[in-house]
């Protein structure tokens, strides 16, 4: 839409200008003028020459710009002519300063035109939407709002990341007060002359802006206009109360604060690979054995490990808490556990919010989503309107990301915590037979036992040091990391509610002056609007993740092998303990099989070799732990702030690791020789 509208201008204008010279000088010629006819009637090239000397340049420079408008195996956007054109007004040639400038008050109006559709109504273009930075991506499942991204190839230099999100916001509201007052019966009066005297106050704003436009100017006129928008309409739609709801529910069941979510869906998760378990040798044995395709998980069973989980959850509530039960329905009915295909949302996959999260988790190649089933899944929010102005689609992959990496944590603490009721494991044996030998198998099973003990000692004392990393590390990633970022987040939201701005403009009638951006950008300072709690928590959640080490690859990888090798130890023991138990009693009647003794050597053998595996993961969690304290002692998240420079919050900054390191020391988890660190 740029390049046409620049294309008619030069028709229309220059190129007509230069048509215009042409019949001046023709005219000039018929009638003998003495600046073009000399004597004789002859016409000097000279004359001619110096008639249209002036434009050369100009044409050579039309040209140029054509060129760059219509590249020979690409297309240009809009923002690209009119990034040219901003570089070309640097020339010191003033007729091509005088030309270029006309060119980009043509071009930039024209692209404010395209952009007053999304930023006062709500609506794409109708004409060069494809040439828009807002792009559509698709509808939300259960609404009838659409789901828009930034393409910030297709934004002017004028427009930072930050006021693109800003644009971005302004839209996506609009449309959303656009579908609320479609969907209520009957309208309210005030709402339709509340935002129509809105739509004039923001047109006023557009308006005073002077080309070529200042990406300062520019940022002013798009923060009033939020601020504005956030003040008069979007508070009533989304509150602060329900802002900090949708947040005290995502620190419950992904961040884990419920203890309980957490160990009944690992349950659920138990129960059905079990169950997959015992279907797959019964299907293994049937006369279908080359239909292996039912033995993948699908769909329809991680669905019904949620739905477990929520019915485990609703038996432990108390039956006079309404509240809860209020907060449980909404998680229902919001949460979803699904499959990660290919296809599915990724965090590095959109160029649409190149800030806070998505930035940090771009590169993380460690993700814990197929510890709970192995396959890839993840739990992830359906933030449908009013909640998508809050958090949109990244975030939530984020929340996801997050969710994974404490709930394997604590999945692999209590599978290795349940190793300790398997008692035939650790007590004596009891003889099965009563008859005069009896003596003479009682002191073998004492023997047997005592060579069992010993064998497993050193399994048990790793089992031990395990367990006791894995509750110090989940005490202090949930114990001080978790919720210090929460309370602080909560405290600073808390506040932005209590506290009345001396700015804030009574009713709209009131805000009718330009003059008053300056009290909305003071008083968004002090009472935040829905953008600033927005960039607020974007900053909170990538704080978050710094803090909680998931975006260091050493780290995780290590973490990622230990619990691997958790699974492991614990299907091993599981099994040794099913034949021991089988051994013993073979013992006692008919004599121990020899593929039994064979199979307990091999058990034994193995959890040796994984012992070892396991020591080393340790070995490198505590070192690179050290690392980490010391890389980022006395060293924060200031490298991010530059994103959030337009916000008051400032979050919860780890102060190093040095409790945990000192816990860990206590107990004799200590850094050894790094010659004798494998891999």
């Amino acid at each position: 839409m740029v390049c046409r509208a620049m294309a008619q201008a030069i028709t229309s204008v220059h190129l007509a200008s230069f048509q215009e010279e042409i019949l001046r000088v023709e005219q000039g010629i018929l009638q003998e003028d003495a600046r073009f006819v000399g004597a004789y009637d002859i016409v000097p090239l000279s004359s001619v020459s110096i008639a249209f000397g002036g434009w050369r340049l100009k044409l050579e420079w039309l040209k140029k710009l054509v060129h760059q408008m219509q590249p020979p195996d690409t297309s240009a956007s809009g923002a690209q002519v009119i990034d040219w054109l901003h570089k070309e007004l640097q020339t010191g040639f003033p007729a091509i300063g005088l030309l270029a400038t006309n060119l980009v008050q043509v071009a930039e109006a024209t692209w404010l035109r395209q952009m007053s559709a999304w930023v006062l109504y709500g609506t794409l273009p109708t004409l060069g939407a494809e040439d828009f930075l807002i792009q559509r991506e698709g509808r939300f499942p259960t609404h009838e709002a659409w789901k828009y991204v930034v393409k910030h190839d297709l934004a002017p230099g004028y427009v930072t990341e930050a006021t693109a999100s800003s644009i971005l916001f302004i839209g996506k509201s609009l449309e959303y007060v656009r579908l609320d007052l479609q969907n209520r019966e009957p309208v309210a009066p005030d709402l339709l002359m509340g935002q129509a005297s809105l739509v004039s106050l923001h047109l006023e704003h557009l308006s005073l802006l002077e080309h070529p436009i200042n990406s300062t100017r520019f940022t002013q006129t798009i923060a009033a206009i939020r601020s504005s928008l956030s003040r008069n309409v979007l508070q009533r739609l989304l509150p602060l109360s329900g802002v900090l709801r949708a947040v005290n529910m995502l620190h419950d069941y992904f961040l884990l604060e419920r203890g309980e979510f957490a160990v009944a869906l690992i349950a659920a998760a138990d129960e059905c690979l079990s169950a997959r378990q015992k279907r797959g040798f019964t299907e293994l044995m049937s006369s279908d054995t080359h239909r292996f395709g039912g033995m993948m998980i699908k769909e329809g069973e991680v669905t019904a490990v949620l739905a477990r989980t929520w019915t485990a959850i609703a038996a432990l509530q108390d039956i006079d808490d309404d509240g809860a039960d209020e907060d449980l329905e909404l998680a229902r009915g919001l949460f979803c556990l699904s499959i990660k295909k290919n296809s599915a949302p990724q965090t590095s996959a959109s160029p649409t919010t190149a800030l806070g999260p998505l930035r940090i988790l771009e590169n993380l190649r460690t993700t814990f989503d197929n510890m709970l089933l192995a396959t890839p899944t993840y739990l992830t929010l359906i933030a449908g309107p009013p909640l998508h102005l809050f958090l949109n689609t990244s975030e939530a992959d984020a929340y996801s990301s997050i969710h994974s990496y404490l709930l394997a944590i604590r999945r692999a603490h209590l599978h290795l915590t349940e190793l300790w009721k398997l008692s035939t494991l650790r007590k004596t044996r009891t003889s099965y037979n009563r008859g005069f030998d009896s003596n003479r198998h009682s002191m073998q099973n004492r023997d047997t036992a005592n060579q069992r003990n010993r064998s497993l000692r050193s399994t048990w004392a790793m089992i031990g040091s395990v367990v006791f990393f894995l509750a110090e590390l989940g005490e202090y990633l949930q114990g001080e990391v978790v919720k210090s970022s929460r309370d602080v987040f909560t405290e600073w939201l808390k506040l932005s509610q209590s506290t009345k701005s001396t700015s804030h403009c009574g009713s709209i009638e009131g805000c009718n002056s330009i003059h008053t951006s300056v009290a909305f950008q003071d008083a968004a300072a002090i009472t935040h609007d829905p953008e600033s709690l927005t960039l607020a928590h974007r900053w909170y959640l990538t704080s978050l993740i710094h803090s909680l080490l998931l975006n260091d690859l050493a780290y995780t990888k290590s973490l990622k092998s230990l619990i691997t090798r958790v699974d492991c130890i614990t299907a091993l023991i599981g099994r040794l303990s099913i034949v021991q138990l089988n051994l013993n009693i073979g013992d006692s009647y008919a004599g121990a099989s020899t593929n039994i003794v064979a199979e307990e050597e091999e058990l034994m053998d193995n959890l040796a070799q994984v012992g070892s595996g396991v020591e080393d993961d340790l070995q490198k969690l505590v070192k690179r732990l050290r690392d980490i304290d010391f890389e980022r002692l006395g060293s924060g998240t200031e490298s991010m702030t530059q994103d959030f420079q337009s916000i008051s919050f400032v979050p919860w900054k780890a102060e190093g690791l040095y409790r945990l390191l000192m816990k860990l020391d206590f107990t004799g988890l200590r850094v050894v020789d790094d010659d004798l660190l494998r891999g």
